[in-house]
C-alpha cells in the first residue's frame, strides 16, 4: 500500500508543477489550470473514501454510513489546507505575486526528482 500512495504522489506532484508552469505563462488562466488539477486529486481521494463507504454500508447498514460520514469530514479536514493553499497561489499568480508559485514549483521539482532518486 505504501508504494501505491508513493507512485500515486508521485504523479500527483507532476501534474500540479505542470498546472503550475502553465499556470505561470498565462496567468488569467491560472485560478482554472489549478483548479483543474486540484479537483481532479480532490476526486481522487473521495473515491477512495466513497467506494469503501458503500461496500461497508452494505455490509453494516446505518453504522457503515455513520462511519462513511466521519471518514468523509475527516477527509475534508485533511484536504482543506492542501486546497486552501493552491487556491492562494493560483490567486496569487493571477494578481502578479509569483514567489509563493515559484516556491512550491521548487518543492514540486525537488519532491519529484526525490522519488526518482529513490526509485532507481
Amino acid at each position: 500500500m505504501g508504494q501505491l500512495w508513493e507512485k500515486v504522489t508521485y504523479y500527483r506532484h507532476r501534474s500540479e508543477l505542470a498546472a503550475l508552469r502553465l499556470a505561470l505563462r498565462v496567468p488569467l488562466l491560472a485560478m482554472h489550470l489549478i483548479g483543474a488539477v486540484v479537483f481532479f486529486w480532490w476526486g481522487v481521494a473521495g473515491l477512495s473514501v466513497l467506494i469503501p463507504t458503500l461496500l461497508v454500508s452494505q455490509i453494516l447498514g446505518t453504522l457503515g454510513l455513520l462511519l462513511g460520514g466521519i471518514s468523509a469530514i475527516a477527509l475534508l479536514l485533511l484536504v482543506t489546507p492542501w486546497f486552501s493553499g493552491w487556491y492562494c497561489i493560483a490567486a496569487g499568480v493571477m494578481f502578479g505575486r509569483t514567489a509563493a508559485a515559484r516556491a512550491k514549483g521548487e518543492a514540486l521539482a525537488r519532491a519529484i526528482h526525490a522519488y526518482r532518486e529513490k526509485a532507481v
